[in-house]
């Protein structure tokens, strides 16, 4: 069922065809040729052809009527010649070669007519022996005629100039009025089996059958039709066409395109395209030329098919869908962290254009369809991104997993790497790998004037953490991946544009030459500076002798300060704490000191946060005092004024949860805290008591910034477990 049978069909399969006017063109010598010996006509048109099988050419005036029209063809020794002034064709078989001529009167011109024809080709399927004239009965035996017509011409691995010429053409006869052509496709369940571009110059049509234990006509199509028709395989059966007149005609040639979509092809890997999208790469949008993604989905695929195409931060895309059906549309943007963002849902059109999140890495298209359907998406990026990314560079370093593709790999060498920052958008970060054994000696350079700093920064190949930074300056950096900063000097009022470039100094190559002790030829040297550098300290001494004989406690309030407040943090807030519940005062003054301290210096003094949830307006943290019924909260507002501000906590699985008491004092009702207004660079630290015997906690502060409501909700709950 597979090969094309013997002494019916060339072994020529599924090559390249325009169209049968392109096809014309290619052999047609077209254009003003000359008058002929008689000086009565004029050659419009010549051409020839040396395919054998079934040929017709039809030229018609587009005037009222065309003086002198006359199509003169010879073939087999013989010359035809017809005559007409609205229409001239001639059709019949040719063995070996066939040419032709259109003749006019020399007054008319080459736009005065409209050509149609019929003529094979090297890479059509040509019909050289008379086909069954009906489906064969169930049961029947026998070599039948098959066409197989697969394309490859899925996702984006073809062009579209590869896509018109997809499948292949057949080109056949019906001889006589009675006379019918049946053929097999090849295929099986879950392919699509397109029709299209039928061509007779009479009324033909094309029938499509299921044949198995039974045969059964599923449909037809005529060739007056301009649209192709998408037919199903049938399941556990054969797909047969059947063409026959739709008249009394005798002789018809005739020529259709034909073209199967294996669905066992389909995906990226080889194999059935599916939905959702389960691959652990992306398609990129940007690897080849073909920006248009196509496939086809049987009406016995009920899941459909899912496209994920990478896509950067901040962008915005442009969207073009095509669908030959009614379809369910469902549109989501995937995140670094992993997660998913719905943005279109059981819709049947595209929008026009999508604005990916500050997280986006690649956007997924899933379709579902009850019929058979083609589907071709086009998203493309019209601006480049900052360094090698599609769109804005991530703000954060990346998770414990370490930087994913999406991440693009920069590298110290001569290329400079550009982007920009902007309102909203202060940071941008990006990986660069050193591969030397012994590491390499690197730096940033920048031509530019630029209000933006730069940071190296070297990082623990298993945790992530930052182990050293410089400010760009030259900075020894270990083998594996490691990162640049880039920070906007405030305040940030526009577009920020910079270049920089990772510089590359040699590999950091330990020096391994001997060395000899030679101090002791210093020492007297040594002694004697020492003791001009230690004589004014001992005047100093001398001068403040009556406060050291004192020994009055000189600390300043700054290291009482920081004395203290450690001391607190330790006692109040660490899991040997004591009596944290009764000790209100010791809590309420460790937060205090909390809240006078950075925020870098706060988080580092807490250690990691059990959750952190930024947002451009403000930033939560959350820390959970072990056996206890405790929450720590700190809570950090930016460049917006936070106003009617409120705090609220609710168990996603149910639970009761309320809060008892806050620290320090605040408004609290229930399951919610006052916080009224929080300026601009706010820091405030809460320590929450928790009443009720929930799991999992979820937080959000909402409140007015500039008078309109904004909430802040955390992705993730707190994993909570109380005394």
């Amino acid at each position: 069922m597979k090969d094309s049978k013997a002494g019916l069909f060339p072994a020529i399969m599924g090559a390249a065809r325009l169209g049968s006017i392109v096809a014309v063109l290619i052999l047609i010598i077209s254009g003003l040729v000359g008058a002929n010996s008689e000086g009565e006509s004029e050659a419009f048109f010549q051409g020839n052809s040396n395919v054998d099988g079934p040929f017709w050419i039809e030229f018609s005036c587009e005037l009222d009527a065309c003086q002198d029209m006359e199509l003169v063809v010879w073939t087999d020794d013989s010359q035809y010649r017809i005559m007409d002034t609205h229409l001239v064709e001639w059709s019949g078989l040719v063995n070996g070669s066939v040419s032709w001529e259109l003749l006019a009167n020399p007054s008319l011109n080459i736009e005065n007519f409209a050509m149609s024809s019929i003529i094979g080709k090297q890479s059509d399927i040509i019909e050289n022996s008379d086909l069954p004239d009906l489906v064969p009965s169930p049961g029947q035996q026998g070599e039948w005629a098959s066409i197989s017509a697969s394309s490859n011409c899925q996702l984006n691995r073809c062009s579209q100039t590869e896509i018109l010429s997809e499948g292949t053409s057949f080109v056949g006869v019906l001889d006589t009025s009675a006379d019918d052509d049946a053929i097999l496709v090849e295929g099986d369940t879950g392919d699509v089996v397109k029709i299209s571009n039928i061509e007779s110059p009479d009324s033909i049509s094309i029938e499509y059958w299921s044949r198995s234990d039974s045969k059964i006509l599923i449909g037809s199509i005529s060739s007056i039709e301009s649209n192709p028709v998408y037919l199903d395989y049938p399941e556990d059966a054969e797909l047969w066409i059947r063409i026959v007149h739709s008249d009394e005609s005798d002789f018809s040639p005739y020529r259709f395109d034909l073209v199967r979509f294996d669905d066992e092809s389909e995906g990226p890997a080889g194999e059935e395209l599916g939905n959702p999208w389960t691959y652990e790469y992306q398609l990129s949008s940007n690897s080849t030329s073909y920006d248009i993604y196509r496939g086809h989905i049987s009406s016995n695929d009920p899941l459909g098919d899912s496209i994920l195409i990478s896509t950067g931060a901040k962008i915005n895309l442009p969207i073009i869908c095509r669908f030959t059906g009614e379809v369910a549309l469902e549109i989501l943007l995937h995140k670094l962290d992993g997660g998913e963002e719905i943005i279109l849902e059981d819709s049947n059109q595209c929008p026009q254009n999508i604005e990916t999140s500050p997280s986006s890495t690649g956007i997924e298209f899933r379709i579902k369809s009850e019929q058979v359907i083609e589907w071709e998406i086009e998203v493309t990026s019209t601006i480049s991104g900052d360094g090698v990314f599609l769109g804005d560079a991530p703000d954060l370093l990346w998770l414990e997993a370490g930087p994913s593709e999406f991440w693009g790999m920069l590298s110290p060498s001569n290329t400079p790497y550009s982007g920009s920052l902007g309102i909203g958008d202060m940071v941008d970060i990006y990986p660069f790998e050193i591969t030397d054994s012994n590491g390499s000696r690197v730096m940033i350079r920048s031509d530019i004037e630029s209000p933006v700093t730069y940071q190296i920064q070297t990082l623990s190949q298993d945790s992530w953490k930052i182990l050293n930074y410089t400010n760009g300056t030259v900075i020894s950096v270990p083998p594996g991946i490691h990162a640049v900063r880039i920070e906007g000097l405030s305040p940030i009022v526009g577009d920020v544009e910079y270049e920089f470039y990772i510089v590359y100094l040699g590999e950091d190559i330990p020096d391994e030459g001997e060395y000899r002790d030679l101090s002791h030829l210093f020492t007297n040297f040594y002694v004697l500076i020492g003791g001009l550098m230690l004589l004014p300290l001992a005047v100093v001494f001398w001068w403040n002798r009556s406060m050291f004989l004192d020994k009055k406690n000189t600390r300043t309030d700054f290291e009482i300060h920081g004395i203290k407040k450690l001391e607190l943090l330790r006692e109040r807030l660490s899991v040997e704490g004591e009596n944290i519940e009764g000790d209100t005062e010791g809590i309420v003054k460790a937060l205090s000191m909390l809240g006078d301290s950075s925020w870098d210096e706060a988080l580092y003094d807490l250690g990691k946060p059990s959750l952190r949830h930024m947002t451009d307006q403000i930033e939560i943290c959350s820390w959970i005092i072990p056996e206890s019924s405790f929450l720590i909260l700190g809570i950090r507002t930016f460049q917006d004024k936070w106003e009617l501000t409120a705090l609220s906590v609710s168990s996603p699985e149910g639970s009761t949860v309320s809060i008892a008491k806050v620290s320090p004092e605040h408004m609290f009702e229930d399951r919610e805290i006052f916080l009224d207004t929080l300026n601009p660079g706010t820091k405030r630290f809460l320590s929450l008591e928790i009443s009720g015997n929930p799991s999992l906690i979820e937080l959000e502060v909402s409140g007015l910034i500039d008078g309109e409501p904004l909430a802040a909700v955390p992705r993730e709950a707190i994993s909570f477990v109380g005394e």
